[in-house]
């Protein structure tokens, strides 16, 4: 049941300040366990996970049903661009809590993002894992946030329904041992997947979209490649990464 149901008028409120720092600053959400969320759906789909802090919209009509907000605040269309930051934003955003960090423990398919530094990229990959049936990720290094506001929309609800968890590479190698899973990196100078075993469990490595795989992943993991019979030398990660994770899971079903 919705608590509180107000109007905003004023661009230079401090909640609408507040917002904006979410929108636009990873250390700003981190203090405050917080994170903005627009559009119709995927403020509705959130509401059904979670309960958010505060919902911003043109009017009441814009407003899930059966939504629990604590906060329900009616703007302007001045103030609703200023917090969203798009140029015709859909009508409603919320402030969520961040999800806690997991520790994928006893996970069996996990991907590790390793410099995935394209918001788009990384939501997507964020999506087609959970779309895949794989289990958590891990955030590694210089990857973007994956509440940034790109990233959140590329992943269309994925952030919020798969375990995340950010970390270094001696945790992720720790957690390899523990879930006893076979580290895969997908490469272009790598073997096509048919040519090596794999265990019980998969981790798969992404590495950045410009420089590929870094040395400890070059190190630490197999190296996956997609045969490509085309006239292209690579495919982008967003798209490596999708076919990657269909063929691993086909793979360990069968096995």
């Amino acid at each position: 049941m919705v608590r509180e149901l107000r109007q905003l008028t004023s661009l230079q409120h401090p909640l609408v300040k507040h917002l904006v720092k979410l929108r636009q600053n990873h250390d700003y959400r981190i203090d405050h366990q917080s994170v903005v969320v627009e559009g119709i759906k995927p403020v509705t789909e959130l509401c059904q996970l979670l309960k958010p802090k505060t919902i911003l919209a043109y009017d009441e009509s814009f407003i899930p049903q059966g939504i629990d907000a604590k906060d329900v605040v009616l703007v302007n269309e001045s103030i609703m661009q200023k917090v969203s930051g798009m140029i015709h934003p859909e009508g409603i955003l919320a402030e969520a809590p961040l999800p806690p960090g997991q520790t994928l423990q006893e996970m069996k398919y996990i991907i590790a993002l390793d410099g995935i530094n394209d918001p788009g990229n990384l939501g997507s990959l964020l999506r087609t894992a959970l779309a895949l049936g794989w289990e958590g990720a891990f955030i590694l290094g210089e990857s973007c946030d994956p509440f940034n506001e790109k990233a959140i929309r590329a992943a269309r609800g994925a952030t919020f329904r798969i375990p995340l968890r950010h970390g270094t590479w001696d945790e992720l190698k720790d957690l390899v041992q523990k879930n006893k899973l076979t580290p895969v990196a997908g490469d272009v100078d790598g073997t096509p997947l048919k040519d090596f075993s794999l265990g019980k469990g998969v981790l798969l490595v992404l590495g950045n979209e410009a420089r590929g795989l870094s040395e400890e992943a070059a190190q630490f993991c197999q190296k996956a490649t997609i045969p490509m019979p085309g006239e292209m030398e690579s495919l982008n990660v967003g798209a490596a990464g999708a076919i990657l994770m269909y063929v691993l899971r086909q793979r360990q079903n069968s096995e």
